[in-house]
């Protein structure tokens, strides 16, 4: 069958396993397929291809990751190499970019770095900061690496569970997209059955790593520093009040593409 061909069937075919974008997902499996991108696939349909497309069809099927897949997501508007075993960018995670480039800045580290998007992003963005990066997954250090390498910037990237490897060091700016779903709530089988759920479960209610900060993030920041946390929906209350028990005060809250709560800029309270 031609690009076109595979493109229906691909589409028909995840349609029946409830996958909602089965036209886009078919378009760039077929793509990947060719070697092509999905510009080139929808100018080219008549255009030849091997039963290889069947493997990769099969495998989105069964719901893994269209990201996984390909081996890649686009973030910010680049391409981060994206492997099994590391949380995959979000694009409400652009959110914590935004917020971050409009601060201080000047030193900065990326909590929980998983592929490094958040942490490469700043540096390609602000070339002049220096900008750090943390996991406690070897995997996430190792990806996080490959990708600022891949990308062109110096991030120093370090395998740490939250900050106990830093020592003395204090930051202006820390980012941070913790782990905030809920244990035992009901997620997408892309996201269930696929992604790493130590990047994904932090407790009974989701405040498990948001405790944890809380009380080791203010050892780490200047005096004039800044911690911007990502927040599941509808937590912003409850990851206020937690902060604010612990002695930091909330300077503002951020809205997603969707207006939904999605970052909050704390200091600790002087």
């Amino acid at each position: 069958m031609n690009c076109h061909d595979w493109i229906q069937e691909g589409r028909r075919r995840l349609e029946a396993a409830g996958i909602e974008e089965a036209l886009l997902d078919a378009q760039l499996l077929v793509a990947h397929s060719a070697g092509q991108d999905r510009s080139w696939v929808l100018a080219h349909p008549e255009a030849g291809i091997t039963d290889t497309i069947d493997l990769l069809i099969s495998r989105r099927e069964r719901r893994e990751p269209l990201s996984y897949i390909l081996g890649w997501r686009e973030f910010f508007g680049r391409k981060f190499f994206v492997e099994p075993g590391v949380l995959i960018p979000r694009q409400d995670s652009e959110t914590l970019v935004e917020v971050a480039l409009d601060g201080l800045g000047g030193k900065v580290l990326d909590v929980g770095t998983g592929t490094g998007c958040l942490a490469v992003t700043i540096k390609l963005e602000r070339p002049n900061w220096m900008v750090a990066a943390c996991d406690v997954s070897t995997a996430s250090v190792r990806l996080a690496r490959k990708n600022a390498r891949n990308q062109g910037v110096n991030v120093l990237v370090t395998r740490s569970d939250l900050f106990e490897g830093f020592g003395d060091t204090k930051f202006g700016l820390i980012v941070c997209n913790p782990p905030y779903v809920k244990c035992g709530a009901t997620l997408q089988p892309e996201i269930a059955d696929w992604e790493p759920p130590e990047a994904l479960f932090a407790g009974p209610d989701g405040l498990d790593i948001y405790c944890r900060i809380s009380h080791e993030a203010k050892g780490y920041l200047m005096p004039w520093g800044r911690l911007v946390l990502e927040i599941g929906d509808g937590m912003a209350p409850s990851v206020t009040d937690l902060f604010q028990t612990s002695g930091w005060e909330v300077l503002s809250t951020h809205q997603d593409l969707t207006g939904t709560d999605r970052a909050l800029t704390l200091r600790p309270v002087p």
